[in-house]
C-alpha cells in the first residue's frame, strides 16, 4: 500500500512524500520503506533567514523580487526577529522602510496599502491600531524566493 504523507514543521515548512507500507502480521517483522525515501517539498523551500545581518543587508538579501506587501512582511519580520507575538509600531515600520527606498533595497516609498494587503493575505495582524505582529503563515512570502 502506498501512503501519501504531508508534514508541517514548527516553522510552517511543508514536506510531502510517499512511502510503501506493508501490513504487519503477528509473525512478520516490520518492513522498512525503500532505503532512499522520495522526499519532495510541496512548495519551494523557504530560505533560512539570518536576523543577525544588518538591516540593509537583510533586506537586500531577501526582498529581491518581492511585491510591496511581501516586502512589508519581511521588514516586520526583521524588526520582530521572526517572533510571532512581537508588536511593532506602524510608524517604526514606515521609518525603517523610508530609509531603504533605493532600487537595490525596497525600491518603493512606503504605502499603507502594503500593510492592509499583507493583513488581508493573513501574513500579519493588528492587535491594536497602529501595531503589527506576524501571523504563523508569514513565511509564505518567501516561498520560491531564494534571494
Amino acid at each position: 500500500m502506498k501512503a501519501h504523507i504531508t508534514l508541517t514543521d514548527q516553522n510552517g515548512m511543508v514536506f510531502e512524500g510517499e512511502a510503501d507500507l506493508v501490513q504487519v502480521g503477528r509473525s512478520q517483522k516490520t518492513k522498512r520503506a525503500s532505503s532512499s525515501p522520495k522526499r519532495t517539498a510541496s512548495v519551494d523551500p523557504v530560505p533560512q533567514l539570518d536576523f543577525t545581518k544588518p538591516e540593509r543587508a537583510f533586506i537586500k538579501t531577501y526582498a529581491r523580487k518581492l511585491s510591496g506587501q511581501k516586502k512589508f512582511v519581511l521588514l516586520l519580520a526583521y524588526l520582530a526577529k521572526g517572533a510571532l507575538k512581537k508588536e511593532v509600531q506602524l510608524k517604526e515600520l514606515e521609518k525603517h522602510w523610508n530609509r531603504m527606498k533605493a532600487s537595490t533595497l525596497l525600491g518603493l516609498k512606503f504605502n499603507t496599502f502594503y500593510s492592509n494587503t499583507a493583513k488581508d493575505d493573513g501574513w500579519v495582524d493588528t492587535p491594536k491600531k497602529g501595531v503589527y505582529v506576524l501571523c504563523k503563515s508569514w513565511k509564505e512570502v518567501l516561498e520560491g524566493n531564494n534571494g
